[in-house]
């Protein structure tokens, strides 16, 4: 068996040296990936993975071009979030895996016993300990967390990455029947039934990574956002125009002094960074153009330079277009919130477009007169409204959350480990007798909303979209906390939390603070973090729960290691004491 090309292939040391320098390679390309992918993907894709998928090995190498200067794009969210694609690469448990048995069956082929190496045996032995450990750690190992204010009672702590659509139905002494369907089964045209949900079919019609339910009301509030940051940019255009017109006009002074211009322009400038400290209305800019033009028409001359001149520039009238467009798009969305006050909240995509169309008749009632230009501009105010209206519609025609969120707004999935994603799904939810209703979810809102498709007798479920519950077997309640800074600074000092501990041997009250975790029904807490109000007082604790089942293989492998070397170092040491102490007798 030794001869096997196989055996000797196991037994290279090329080998080793092949699988550590891959080794180094997926830890460059996985940190650099934890940038676009956040550090959770790629820790999944590249080191807890047989194989890094093309994707990730795509966003790693584009993030490797950026840090080199090129201009590459990155990679998408839709593409972190899409389909992986073919594997690519060697991944961190195929690297692993090799490694160990490269190391085993070198030891088969070379182990030949020794008291002189025995610690060196025993020392990697206690490395394939780890190494084993790791693996099974990262498969069984669970990390969840507690928030609790003073006086709240959990028997259970909850995923920060993880989330469940639940449906519950009370049952005769006063529990419920839970189902739990994780929300990876939440991919859209997927059918799910349960034997537990008395015939109901769940059909996913919609789903959002990370989504914002809102009324009509919040949608056009949206809008007149949008339309804000609009104008940040238009003002900052503006003044960039302006400064370098003006500082034109200050060069051309330098050269051809001309005191009563100077004088001018030092008033003209002063004016500019008055404006320019203050909030500004566009019109007010275009007037302050005008005056900028006025004075290169002084300046240079009309006829000598018209060039230079501010308002012939292609780049300067499309501008001051622009501006105009703004305040009437602004002045409509005002008009608009006015005209349909109090009847936006809750209603359906018809009753908004009702709403608009109506506004359209009753534009002439407000101040500002009813020409052609302000019905023109309003005109074009709706069709972008209606327009945003039925990209956001959410499609419910059932359930309290999607009777009152009649619209979603998507956001960009996040990738930080300090951020969640807040997903929605919209569900079609059919009995057996053939009625349906559609129902909108989401992690947005912990409003358990009723889901009931008959009369009066049939059943009642309560649904929510949550974060995953682990239930961890004893009862957890916050008596008190404390949060500490450093006199004179906001850097956080200490953190401290008294919780009463309730199982069936009785309760107790235990400190959980820095370095000194409750360890319960093997369940770890840790003091993670504190929550404050306005006036920066804490009001709710944080707790980090790690259920390990593996926990004690880290500490034997660590106590062989420890063993292996100073047994090697004892040998080693009592060897050259005795080689000394034979010499001095020499």
């Amino acid at each position: 068996m030794k001869d096997n090309p196989i055996f000797k292939l196991f037994t290279s040391l090329w080998l080793t040296v092949a699988l550590l320098s891959l080794s180094l390679v997926i830890i460059f390309l996985g940190t650099l990936a934890q940038e676009p992918m956040g550090l959770n993907i790629a820790v999944e894709r590249f080191f807890k993975s047989w194989f890094v998928d093309q994707v990730a090995m795509e966003a790693a190498i584009k993030k490797s071009a950026e840090l080199f200067g090129s201009g590459v794009s990155p990679v998408t969210s839709e593409q972190i979030l899409g389909e992986s694609g073919l594997p690519v690469f060697p991944g961190g448990y195929l690297v692993g895996t090799l490694l160990l048995m490269n190391l085993l069956v070198a030891y088969y082929q070379r182990f030949e016993w020794s008291t002189k190496k025995a610690g060196v045996y025993v020392s990697h032995l206690g490395i394939i300990t780890l190494l084993v450990g790791q693996i099974i750690t990262d498969i069984l190992q669970e990390e969840s967390f507690v928030h609790l204010e003073r006086g709240d009672r959990r028997n259970y702590s909850v995923s920060f990455d993880d989330n469940a659509l639940v449906f519950m139905l009370p049952v005769a002494g006063g529990s419920n029947r839970v189902v739990s369907i994780p929300e990876k089964m939440l991919t859209v045209g997927r059918k799910i039934t349960h034997p537990e949900l008395n015939g109901l079919t769940l059909e996913v019609e919609k789903y959002w990574v990370n989504a914002k339910p809102m009324t009509a009301d919040q949608m056009v509030k949206l809008d007149g956002e949008e339309q804000a940051q609009y104008q940040k940019e238009m003002v900052d255009q503006v003044f960039e125009v302006m400064n370098s017109r003006i500082n034109g006009m200050e060069d051309h002074l330098r050269e051809n002094p001309d005191a009563e211009q100077r004088s001018t322009l030092t008033r003209l400038k002063g004016r500019f960074f008055e404006m320019r400290s203050g909030k500004v209305e566009l019109r007010v800019l275009a007037d302050m153009l005008g005056l900028v033009g006025e004075m290169e028409m002084d300046l240079y001359g009309l006829k000598e330079d018209s060039e230079r001149l501010v308002f012939n520039s292609q780049a300067v009238r499309n501008l001051l277009i622009k501006v105009k467009a703004y305040e009437d798009q602004r002045t409509m969305g005002s008009l608009f919130s006015q005209a349909t006050k109090g009847q936006l909240e809750g209603c359906t995509l018809s009753e908004f477009e009702n709403n608009a169309t109506d506004f359209m008749t009753k534009i002439k009632d407000f101040p500002g007169g009813a020409g052609s230009n302000i019905l023109r501009n309003s005109q074009k105010f709706i069709e972008r409204i209606k327009g945003r209206a039925k990209l956001y519609y959410a499609g419910t025609d059932q359930g309290q959350l999607g009777q009152f969120f009649r619209f979603i707004q998507p956001l960009q999935p996040a990738f930080d480990q300090n951020d969640r994603n807040l997903p929605a799904a919209l569900l079609k939810v059919t009995n057996e007798k053939g009625k349906s209703g559609k129902y909108l979810f989401t992690c947005s809102s912990d409003y358990q909303q009723t889901v009931k498709l008959d009369g009066e007798g049939s059943e009642r479920w309560k649904a929510i979209f949550r974060p995953k519950r682990h239930y961890i077997g004893f009862d957890l309640t916050l008596v008190d906390l404390k949060s500490e800074t450093y006199p004179g600074t906001d850097i956080d000092r200490n953190f401290q939390s008294r919780v009463i501990v309730e199982d069936g041997e009785g309760s107790r009250s235990v400190d959980i603070y820095m370095n000194n975790p409750l360890r319960q029904g093997g369940h770890v807490f840790y003091q993670s973090g504190m929550n404050e109000d306005r006036s920066g007082t804490a009001v709710q604790t944080v707790l980090q729960v790690v259920k390990n089942p593996n926990w004690i293989t880290a500490y034997i492998g660590c106590v062989i290691v420890t063993v292996g070397l100073l047994y090697q170092f004892l040998y080693h040491l009592v060897g050259f004491a005795r080689k000394r102490k034979k010499e001095a007798r020499a």
